[in-house]
């Protein structure tokens, strides 16, 4: 009987110890594009300060969304310093500033961690109203 107890203890200790590591691994995905979660108030700073930068064009038919790998037509640039200093954790990310929106980049995996949109303008709200 004290066999079978001690077999069975030690084969759920095997069972935990090979579990945990592929629940770790499931656990660290998230993270690694956890890089920005910008709230409106910083969302609203990055793309003033960027209002100003020369935007590009997505390549045709794209519409790139958070998770996707930034074309490779599309060139990242680094955050400018006084972007970084007002959002401190948009310091280490790349961006693309597109017409009508600011994506933001993890620069270890090339993909889109996030996405600015650009504030409304008087003129592009009313025709939009109408559709």
């Amino acid at each position: 009987m004290t066999r079978l107890l001690y077999s069975s203890d030690l084969l759920v200790v095997v069972l935990a110890s090979t579990a945990a590591p592929a629940q770790n691994t499931n656990d660290a995905t998230p993270s690694n594009n956890a890089h920005a979660t910008l709230n409106p108030a910083q969302q609203h700073m990055v793309s003033n300060s960027l209002s100003s930068t020369p935007s590009q064009s997505a390549p045709s038919g794209a519409q790139p969304q958070v998770g996707d790998k930034v074309p490779e037509s599309m060139s990242a640039q680094s955050i400018p310093h006084d972007v970084a200093d007002q959002v401190p954790e948009a310091k280490e990310l790349l961006f693309v500033k597109l017409p009508d929106r600011i994506l933001l980049i993890d620069p270890d995996t090339k993909l889109i961690s996030e996405i600015v949109t650009e504030p409304a303008t008087t003129g592009s709200t009313a025709g939009n109203q109408g559709r």
